[in-house]
């Protein structure tokens, strides 16, 4: 099941979504999340111009790595200690630990833009969609160069 959120949870909001993912109805036996990460609650620089990744795991996910079973990501470092991950995507990743659920964590600086939409494309692709073919008209980054430039454009975040 892929379950794609549309517009941003907030933080106050975000165990209640989160509860509705996760447990009830729905038990998954592994989660991936994928997020980004802001500037603010991250310890260190991050450059505009540099598209990375991190990842954190519930003690379930990293109890299969020391027993020998492959990690959903792999070749991604873990996130820094002292920083800091809020919202749904925390939000999930807490509901899977209290679960017992294999859970892991990505989260992508920056949020958005081509960079980062090839490196979680890559991501995806060699470690989660193995084995699964797919096809792409490659035609994504302009549509996107396209879209993010529009003067018209309202940035719904700003009224809610």
């Amino acid at each position: 099941m892929i379950a794609l959120v549309q517009f941003s949870v907030t933080s106050e909001r975000a165990h209640a979504v989160s509860k509705l993912l996760i447990g009830g109805k729905i038990n998954p036996q592994r989660v991936l999340i994928l997020d980004s990460v802001e500037r603010r609650n991250f310890r260190g620089k991050l450059s505009s111009d540099e598209a990375i990744a991190f990842k954190l795991v519930t003690s379930s996910e990293r109890g299969n790595l020391t027993a020998g079973d492959s990690s959903v990501v792999k070749g991604l470092d873990y996130y820094p200690s002292g920083s800091v991950v809020d919202g749904l995507g925390a939000a999930l990743l807490s509901r899977c630990e209290l679960k017992k659920t294999k859970g892991t964590l990505c989260v992508s600086w920056p949020d958005l833009g081509v960079p980062v939409m090839t490196l979680v494309k890559s991501l995806l692709v060699k470690d989660v969609l193995t084995g699964v073919s797919y096809s792409d008209d490659g035609d994504y980054e302009a549509e996107y160069l396209k879209l993010s430039r529009r003067k018209d454009r309202v940035d719904s975040d700003l009224y809610t």
